[in-house]
């Protein structure tokens, strides 16, 4: 046997399906594993980490973030702070970090609200908030849904608010509907004008009196104040960016949901995620918002998603495993056919000569849109020594050392390369830059599930638009635009242009199938029938358990806050039992590290660490302990054994009590261990395996034997002959 653990036999053995339990005291699966060499005798089981002393960066972090909200709360003044710093690489690192460093993972006491009970599950504590609004939502009988219209609005600088117009002109005659925003001005046009709006904060305390809710979120501050409003008023999320770090991080710096980001990486991503980022955050590695997703929270908390593109469904699996995805729609991002196509017309209003071969690209230029190899390819072809050609980037520089590197290029290209930064246009000369051009130009690179709204703008215009195969640009047709490689070399991006400036025709006909491609699937009637599904389905799925959970309320009938409670607690617990959870939960029992002075053994520390350490979609890993303080005794999760033990640098935690569903796995190290007895004696166990949780139970000894045989479980594991031949003789 080899002296190395292979701790990658035993995720493959807990993880494996498993027979059903049916309640018989049929004979548990023994497996034998390979385990550690036990310590000689005498040594002592390694130290847990001990929590890491705040530094002065720590220190001075909370009260400078404090003066610096009432900065962050204001978009102009944050833009121009921002558009200073990016400019400074070191300070703008530093910044970065003492930022990120007052968010470490703060005790639940602080993010619960005063509706939180400690007691509840975080499903249990959902329920509960929803039974004590029951009596204030009775469902409308007939007559048109009453829907909040959560969404940055015009004249917001923002992509979701055109977005939002589109979509309001084809919903408005299927709901009632009120706007709610956070901003201090909102023009919209004269077809929307008459509906309602509301502030964020008005929302906030009466969002229960709505049928539903619709969120409309991106991953830019415009929509950090939505993350404590979809937690008390939970409706249709538009997910149109899948990575959220941006509006976390902001969310959590401003203060509009403190610790928003620290608690939606560990929920999404569990600890391997938080140890990554705390180490990228010291050592002032990158931004490491960026890295991970975490937006399981919105997936998990939404009566429904839409997402733009199979691109970002896909991801949902990828980041969270295939459950992820069971209440996901795939909606088009529509586009509204152009009132007016008059090229002769919007080049004379931009200077630009009739003759003229004009490319542009359109949005903000940024890396991710590979503005450097557009600008190479546009050097390296004929096309920059040719006055009749001009390529303009439609769109405000980046506020960084890339923009500035990106202005050097240009300054560098020969005086009759013909090449210049628009900037920031208004929607008028946007449109013109739309009809005047021959070619559109829209590339990317790490995608993240947004759909790029300036590539539909270009083949809603009839552009003959070159894209590369990167996210959901992948997955336009060969016909509708002029797809390149996802890693594309500049050469073949040279091509491209050259052979379009050479043949007009190609262009006209990729211009006409793109329109056609939208006229088919991406108009806002269209669009809107498709949301109307999602919305309906939606509002069916929650007036079911919303009616169950009322017919739960009359038989129950709680005289007392206790008795509502404990009914939250049953409804949880029925609902788990009768659905999987997004992601199977790996359990690792811990309890016999979280007593006072106690350390973990090196057995249960080696194998905790490597099993945190796995990256897995679709399972999550995580330690718990049970609460014998509770009555009946319950598992919660170990979040302060877990930090010791990895070296976290957060504070003490409170400790949530566990929601399991079925499909779960359970894995107590030691089956000889005093709180698994308890558990088992509880009835705790027995109720999991009825639930469709597995039971798992490492016998360590001999001895432990009978006493493994008579807790229950589904399957018994050793790393020794003798105790698999102690085992098969109590069979």
């Amino acid at each position: 046997m080899p002296t190395r653990p292979s701790h990658q036999l035993l995720l493959a053995v807990l993880s494996a399906p498993a027979n059903l339990p049916d309640g018989s005291a049929r004979a548990p699966h023994v497996h034998m594993v390979m385990l550690p060499p036990a310590q000689p005798d005498g040594a002592p089981a390694p130290a847990p980490a001990a929590p890491r002393a705040a530094s002065p960066l720590r220190a001075l972090a909370r009260p400078l973030l404090l003066a610096a909200r009432p900065v962050l709360r204001s978009p102009r003044v944050r833009q121009l702070a921002l558009r200073i710093l990016k400019r400074f690489p070191t300070l703008y690192q530093r910044a970065y970090r003492m930022v990120m460093a007052s968010g470490s993972a703060a005790p639940a006491a602080a993010r619960a609200g005063a509706d939180h009970v400690a007691a509840l599950s975080p499903r249990a504590n959902a329920i509960l908030r929803a039974l004590r609004t029951l009596d204030r939502a009775e469902p409308r009988a007939d007559g048109k849904p009453r829907l909040a219209f959560v969404a940055p609005l015009p004249p917001q600088r923002s992509g979701i608010a055109t977005y939002s117009t589109e979509l309001l002109m084809e919903l408005t005659a299927h709901a009632d509907i009120e706007l709610v925003a956070a901003q201090d001005e909102v023009r919209m046009p004269p077809s929307l004008a008459h509906l309602p709006l509301r502030s964020a904060a008005w929302f906030d305390e009466h969002g229960a009196g709505y049928d539903q809710v619709l969120y409309q979120l991106g991953n830019s501050p415009l929509h950090s104040h939505m993350f404590a409003l979809m937690a008390r008023h939970p409706g249709v999320v538009v997910l149109h960016d899948f990575f959220l770090g941006g509006a976390l991080v902001h969310a959590q710096m401003s203060g509009a949901a403190p610790h928003a980001w620290r608690e939606a990486l560990f929920h999404s991503h569990g600890y391997l995620a938080v140890r990554a980022s705390e180490a990228a955050a010291a050592s002032g590695r990158g931004q490491v918002h960026k890295d991970w997703p975490a937006s399981l929270p919105v997936l998990e908390g939404a009566t429904r998603t839409i997402v733009h593109s199979q691109h970002a469904r896909r991801l949902a699996a990828d980041w969270y495993g295939p459950g992820a995805t069971g209440r996901i729609d795939v909606i088009p991002h529509p586009r509204t056919p152009p009132e007016t196509l008059d090229r002769a017309a919007a080049r004379a209003a931009l200077g630009i000569a009739p003759d003229c071969f004009l490319v542009c690209s359109f949005g903000f230029v940024a890396p991710h849109k590979l503005t450097h190899e557009l600008l190479q390819a546009w050097t390296d072809s004929n096309l920059h020594r040719e006055r009749d050609c001009a390529l303009v980037l439609v769109g405000a520089n980046h506020d960084s050392p890339y923009g500035m590197e990106v202005e050097a290029l240009i300054r560098r290209a020969s005086p009759n390369a013909n090449i210049r930064i628009a900037g920031w246009t208004d929607d008028d000369t946007y449109r013109q830059y739309l009809q005047a051009a021959d070619v559109g130009v829209q590339l990317r690179t790490n995608a993240q599930g947004e759909s790029s709204g300036a590539v539909l703008d270009c083949m809603n215009y009839g552009l003959a638009t070159i894209v590369n195969a990167n996210g959901s640009m992948a997955e336009f047709p060969d016909d509708a635009v002029w797809r390149l490689a996802d890693a594309f070399a500049v050469a073949e991006l040279t091509a491209a242009l050259e052979q379009l400036r050479r043949d007009p025709e190609r262009r006209r006909l990729l211009g006409q199938h793109a329109v056609a491609l939208l006229d088919a699937s991406f108009r806002p009637a269209k669009c809107a029938r498709q949301y109307l599904d999602t919305l309906t389905q939606a509002r069916a799925d929650t007036a079911a358990r919303h009616a169950a959970w009322r017919a739960a309320l009359a038989r129950a009938a709680p005289q007392d806050e206790a008795a509502l409670q404990r009914l939250a607690a049953t409804l949880a617990d029925a609902e788990a039992a009768r659905q999987p959870g997004t992601r199977r939960q790996l359990l690792v029992d811990v309890s016999e590290c979280v007593r006072p002075g106690a350390a973990f053994d090196a057995l249960t520390a080696a194998q905790l660490r490597e099993l945190l350490a796995q990256d897995s979609a679709g399972l999550r890993v995580e330690p718990v302990y049970l609460d014998t303080t509770a009555d009946p005794p319950r598992y919660r999760q170990g979040r302060n054994a877990a930090g010791r033990l990895l070296g976290l640098g957060w504070p003490v935690q409170d400790e949530p009590v566990l929601d399991v569903h079925a499909g779960d796995i359970f894995y107590a190290p030691d089956a000889a261990a005093p709180a698994l007895a308890a558990a088992a004696q509880a009835g705790l166990l027995a109720a999991w395996r009825a639930r469709g949780v597995t039971v798992n139970l490492l016998v360590r000894a001999p001895g432990d034997a009978e006493a493994a045989r008579t807790i229950g479980a589904d399957r018994l594991l050793c790393g020794s002959d003798a105790v698999a031949r102690a085992l098969q003789q109590q069979a």
